[in-house]
């Protein structure tokens, strides 16, 4: 080893401080060498520059034919590992490690798998005692025979050893002065020491340095410094940590630091749960939890109609003009329409509807034919697979193209069968109430037949049309109140293509006066108007008027009550009789409709938002919603708290985790370790406990919390319903845990980078 021209400064506080001033020598392949001087002048940090844990301001160390300093980190790495072993005055023992493991250690980083060494080195140092036992329990002189015999045990060709008897009693210095020189018979041994009488007494040589130069080297005129043979080639072995190493290092970490382990396990468990249940909050998507809801029950479709003052009605030719610009031609027209399969209520069954419902129409061949195609001619029309399995349940024979279906009095021939998933759904247990909503939900499109929107023009008039749902009456002399709401199914009828009613109460001449007068059912006057037969105070004065999702607006001054000839109709409440003139102006004011969308539809998402959704469900889907949007703002502020606390949290454990780890880390990195070899250990812990706190986060937000939710807090079956249409997607937990695990990793990751960024020396001593 040759020392040419070393220079040393430090900056402090007030001054720059020169340690090493120009330094030139050159030591022997063998002996024991002695560096002596006061305290300041500098043998230390010669030292530091000679193990390679310190870097010089300028000069250069040479190994062989190698500048120390001058070549990669690689070299500098391999150096430390493979060629000096270090005695350190403090010992700088790893207090996770027993005896043996802290001598064992060098020789894993150099790739050994026998370790037969070890047990020879142990003898050497006569420390076979203790041998297993823990470094706190064990002597200051056994301690320091420990480091002599780690710095050994890898066979490396220089020694160096700063201050090693400074801790010790004189008993054991002779003991370890003794090992020293019995060592330096067959390889350098550097010392650092301030006790002059043994480095007289045990010294090759001594080398006095004051202020950071040599003042006296008792060799020098035996021209020592000068080079007797060529400058070899000497190669280092670059540490290797494996796998198992690491993992070793990570869970002996754990368990050697369980409270803070613990602390960090809570942590990362806790904060992605409830940041989570907030996302859900916050972030809740009505279109994406509805898609959720009806991917999972097979709901299809979602039906709009127009909402007036709490009614549901139907959109005008205008009204769907507008839609279409908004969300484009992505609808279907929905007609409502009463066509019987049956009349026998013993025959009603809960799966197969009675009645045909609907009428479809749609001109742009989005329907798929399980056989034939969309009319094309006015006296056709098209079903569903669903209604020839209902026509076949209800009359004993199948239903199917080129049969006619009697509507009305009108028969229309059947050109094509829709294809539906109804089959899905016939062992479906309808007393889940979701499932029985997706199935209703379905019917608008299964229970319905089509058509083109042109045919349709020349159909309707042969229909019989319905209101559904709302309709109430207001009387004169109740104008300015508010009216009761009743609902029901109204059939309306064309007087003059009907039998004349028999009459219970009123008259017809009306009729023939003032064709805005009507006469209603019995069974609509009782029920819905909420009036007695004999009470014929009101005829000629009540009005009748239906609204809601009714086909058209209708309002009708009552002249007369008649027996109700719609009684046989399943799920009809009534009938409402007009003449045919008022009728035809009734069914030909406007192509009113509802729409239906295909949850495919790319303007899915945004018409869910913003237009007036009919189907069953959606009423719990909104009002989850609607708690979910009057509390975002809270639940974002909770968050962005949340985030504050884990950044506090992540700076406190980590700060603590350098204090206590910063010795250890020095330590190896004295061993020629490199920076990221030593951050891995603490990496792969808090990487286990991320993995950990995933998977439970995950089993909580997904099993444990709806359980808690729909077992404890809510307990109504209206509560239980909305609750099922919460959710918190995907995308949010693995975006918050990744923000949470990220906020830990970055911050030890960058805490211990810090560390590293200093020399070994200046770790260990905590400079």
């Amino acid at each position: 080893m040759e020392i040419k021209n070393l220079t040393k400064v430090y900056k402090t506080e007030y001054e720059l401080v020169k340690a090493l001033d120009d330094m030139s020598l050159v030591f022997p392949d063998k002996g024991l060498v002695f560096i002596v001087g006061v305290s300041g002048s500098g043998k230390s940090t010669l030292m530091n520059m000679l193990s390679g844990v310190d870097v010089p301001s300028s000069g250069e160390v040479m190994i062989g034919n190698k500048s120390l300093f001058n070549e990669d980190k690689n070299h500098l790495y391999g150096y430390r590992n493979s060629y000096v072993g270090l005695i350190f005055q403090d010992y700088n023992l790893i207090e996770d490690l027993n005896v043996y493991e802290n001598i064992k250690l060098p020789l894993e980083f150099l790739h050994y798998t026998d370790f037969s060494i070890v047990d020879e080195v142990i003898k050497k140092v006569d420390i076979e005692d203790i041998k297993y036992s823990q470094v706190n329990q064990i002597s200051s002189g056994q301690m320091q025979r420990v480091a002599i015999a780690r710095a050994l045990v890898k066979n490396s060709s220089m020694i160096l050893a700063d201050e090693p008897t400074g801790n010790l009693d004189s008993k054991n210095t002779k003991i370890v002065m003794d090992l020293l020189k019995d060592i330096s018979k067959d390889r350098l041994v550097v010392v650092i020491t301030h006790d002059d009488d043994a480095a007289h007494e045990y010294g090759d040589r001594i080398i006095e340095i004051e202020d950071g130069k040599v003042l006296e080297d008792n060799l020098y005129n035996e021209s020592i410094n000068e080079k007797t043979e060529e400058a070899k080639d000497i190669e280092f072995t670059k540490p290797v940590v494996t796998i198992k190493q690491q993992l070793k290092f990570t869970f002996r970490f754990i368990k050697n630091s369980l409270a803070r382990s613990l602390a960090i396990c809570i942590m990362l468990i806790l904060i992605p749960i409830i940041g989570n249940v907030l996302c859900g909050y916050a972030f809740f998507d009505i279109s994406t939890s509805y898609k959720k809801y009806q991917d999972e029950y097979k709901s299809d479709y979602v039906l709009l109609a127009k909402p007036v003052t709490g009614y549901n009605v139907y959109y005008s030719d205008e009204d769907y003009i507008n839609m279409i610009a908004k969300y484009g031609d992505v609808f279907y027209e929905v007609h409502s329409t009463y066509i019987p399969l049956t009349t026998d209520e013993l025959l009603v069954d809960d799966f197969y509807q009675p009645v045909i419902e609907n009428i479809i129409t749609d001109n742009y061949d989005r329907l798929n034919f399980v056989e034939g195609y969309l009319p094309i001619s006015s006296n056709e029309i098209a079903i569903t697979d669903y209604i020839c399995s209902a026509y076949e349940y209800y009359n004993g024979i199948p239903l199917w193209i080129g049969d006619r279906l009697n509507i009305a009095g009108y028969n229309y021939e059947i050109c094509g069968v829709v294809d539906t998933n109804f089959e899905e759904f016939v062992n479906e247990d309808f007393t889940n109430d979701l499932k029985r909503m997706a199935f209703e939900e379905n019917l608008e499109y299964y229970n319905a037949v089509y058509t083109s929107f042109i045919n349709y023009q020349s159909m309707h008039d042969n229909m019989q049309y319905y209101t559904e749902k709302i309709s109430y009456t207001k009387m004169p002399e109740q104008i300015g109140d508010v009216p009761e709401k009743k609902e029901g199914t109204i059939l309306v009828r064309n007087l003059d293509r009907n039998s004349t009613p028999y009459l219970l109460r009123g008259t017809s001449s009306l009729l023939n006066q003032n064709n805005s007068y009507g006469f209603i059912s019995d069974r609509l006057w009782q029920n819905v108007m909420g009036r007695d037969l004999s009470d014929i105070s009101l005829i000629n004065r009540a009005i009748y008027t239906c609204y809601g999702t009714s086909k058209y607006n209708l309002s009708v001054r009552v002249a007369g009550i008649h027996r109700d000839t719609s009684s046989n109709l399943i799920g009809i409440d009534g009938e409402v009789m007009i003449q045919g003139s008022a009728y035809q102006r009734y069914v030909n004011q406007s192509n009113f409709c509802r729409l239906l969308v295909d949850k495919n539809s790319p303007a899915y998402s945004e018409i869910v938002k913003k237009e007036n959704v009919i189907n069953p469900s959606f009423t719990y889907a909104k009002a989850t919603w609607v708690r979910a949007d009057s509390s975002k703002y809270v639940m974002i502020e909770f968050l962005i708290t949340l985030v504050l606390i884990i950044c506090v949290f992540a700076a406190i454990i980590n700060s603590m985790t350098l204090n206590s780890e910063k010795k250890k880390i020095g330590i190896k990195y004295s061993f020629g370790i490199s920076k990221f070899p030593i951050i891995v250990p603490y990496l792969l812990e808090t990487i286990f406990y991320v993995l950990f706190g995933f998977l439970i986060s995950i089993l909580v937000v997904r099993l444990v919390y709806p359980l808690l939710m729909t077992g404890l807090i809510y307990q109504t079956k209206q509560e239980i319903l909305e609750f099922q249409f919460f959710y918190i997607s995907s995308g949010s937990i693995l975006g918050w845990d990744l923000l949470i695990y990220l906020i830990m990793l970055i911050s030890l990751t960058a805490m211990i980078l810090s560390i590293c960024r200093k020399s070994p020396i200046e770790i260990i001593k905590d400079l």
